[in-house]
């Protein structure tokens, strides 16, 4: 096994280090979908929404699936043949989103954007990480790796922002198109053409097994998306979706207990630390899902374009940055995990908190700063806290495997989830204040009564969101009783005694707390 990076061994290391990182952060960027740009996606194209955030989930369960068989396609290829390969593929991908008018096609690109980036992504992770941390320490590796991935996400973000706004929307595709091919070009002339081990074969690869959890998440994804638009569950393609979905997972988890190589150990889910992260996860996407509350209040009653809301956006940076500072000393010093997650949601919940209280309609942009400041030091937190927790003594070929699986419920099915619950909440509580404010007009006399329409509407954006945000306020409570009451590998029985001899009544003479 070779171990001087993917490079030639006559290129200086000042020069491997700005290569590795004019290939990381482009490959970071790539996608189908950027929500950025969202609204000029589905204006432009004149779809549906849901299309869009469809496609855009879509990579995140691509990524998911690349990486049950990415350390195979790895021992399989040169580092230069997997790089050259997935660039070209990605520029080719890049130019078909930029250039069609079809939203099946947008969301078919994101997954193979998003399965296709993560190959080459791991040929340049694995020697940065060994540069971060030689001793192998992951929550080291994921105080630097989380901050710098989500804070260049929030960068590339406005970048695409200011590109459709000062040009059309097929230019942050162009862009990236060029990216691959100049990344294809590097990696021609700079990387040697040795392997990373012996030869492995593909062919123990169990490919049906891939297809059928693709097709799982895929559809589940659907009806988390779509089922505001389909009317909810009368649509025969929301309850057929959702069934689908579980059968084919449920065919799935059977059938990997019969294999002799199993690509994903379902047994780790009986591990509590495995358990306690997934439904982590789902408590972040609900508060992440408030998102959509944020953009219906910026872009549909402020009248803030993309731009400006990518500028919002960028305060998080201060917030990124500062939770991996925390996440780094709270590894080297043994924080305990438990309150480090759980100032995660405190932030999260203090931003909800926060624009519960700023919405009306004359509020200085300023204060909106603040807020994404404490959200990206919440989002932070918890990227770096519950994944830390969740693959916790978990060998690398049974964390490949759940990644797999949490990957997309992290970065899909839980936001999914919570802009649902977002949405619907919003749509109830704008009908609900419409026939609340319609009720004192129809006691007056008014005159032009459509012209005061826009104005109604508004108002009943503004009262829906604050409904829906209130409620997200009242989550705090069963996430924080969630959370510390969990042990976090930390069990102490002599606590539990005392306990149960304070409800008894019985004297504690003697004992101690710890």
């Amino acid at each position: 096994m070779y171990n001087k990076g993917p490079f030639a061994h006559w290129v200086p290391k000042p020069v491997m280090l700005l290569l590795m990182m004019i290939i990381l952060f482009p490959m970071m960027a790539i996608s189908g979908s950027y929500t950025t740009i969202a609204s000029d996606l589905y204006g432009a194209m004149s779809v549906y929404p849901e299309y869009i955030s469809l496609a855009f989930y879509a990579g995140s369960v691509g990524m998911g699936l690349s990486i049950m068989i990415m350390m195979r396609v790895k021992m399989r290829f040169r580092s230069k043949e997997i790089i050259v390969v997935c660039s070209l593929l990605l520029a080719l991908l890049s130019y078909m989103c930029g250039t069609t008018e079809d939203p099946r096609v947008l969301v078919v690109c994101s997954f193979l954007i998003g399965f296709l980036k993560m190959f080459p992504m791991i040929e340049i992770l694995l020697p940065v990480m060994f540069m971060i941390t030689p001793t192998g320490d992951r929550g080291k590796f994921y105080s630097v790796f989380y901050p710098l991935s989500i804070g260049f996400g929030q960068l590339s973000g406005y970048c695409f922002s200011s590109l459709v706004y000062n040009g059309s929307w097929e230019r942050p595709y162009i862009l990236m198109t060029g990216l691959m091919l100049l990344i294809t070009l590097l990696s021609l002339i700079f990387q040697h053409n040795q392997r990373f081990s012996f030869k492995m074969p593909l062919h123990q690869i169990d490919w049906l097994s891939l297809v059928m959890l693709a097709s799982s998440y895929m559809l589940l994804v659907y009806f988390f998306i779509f089922m505001k638009q389909q009317a909810w569950f009368t649509s025969p393609y929301i309850t057929g979706s959702l069934a689908l979905s579980l059968i084919l997972f449920l065919l799935l988890i059977y059938r990997q207990k019969f294999l002799k190589r199993k690509m994903i150990h379902f047994e780790c889910f009986r591990h509590k630390n495995v358990i306690h992260g997934t439904i982590l996860l789902l408590f972040m996407g609900i508060y992440l899902g408030s998102s959509t509350a944020f953009s219906q209040f910026t872009l549909g009653i402020l009248g803030y374009n993309n731009l400006i809301n990518a500028d919002i956006n960028l305060w998080m940076l201060p917030g990124i940055v500062m939770a991996g500072i925390m996440a780094s000393f709270g590894f080297k010093y043994q924080w305990p995990v438990k309150y480090y997650i759980g100032f995660g949601f405190v932030c999260l919940f203090l931003h909800t908190l926060s624009l519960y209280l700023l919405i009306q309609p004359q509020m200085d942009i300023r204060y909106l700063e603040y807020t994404m400041i404490i959200k990206g030091l919440g989002m932070a937190t918890l990227f770096i806290g519950i994944w830390f927790y969740t693959v916790l003594g978990l060998s690398q070929e049974k964390m490949l495997g759940i990644m797999a699986v949490l990957i997309p419920i992290r970065s899909a099915i839980s936001t999914a989830v919570g802009s649902a619950l977002v949405g619907w909440a919003t749509y109830q509580g704008q009908w609900q204040s419409l026939s609340d404010i319609s009720n004192y007009l129809d006691s007056g006399n008014i005159q032009d009564g459509m012209g005061i329409y826009q104005n109604i509407n508004y108002n009943a954006m503004m009262a829906s969101s604050k409904i829906v945000l209130g409620s997200l306020c009242w989550l705090i409570v069963p996430v924080l009783i969630f959370i510390f009451t969990h042990s976090y590998g930390n069990f102490n029985i002599r606590r539990i005694i005392m306990l149960r001899k304070m409800v008894r009544g019985n004297s504690m003479k003697g004992y101690k707390l710890s």
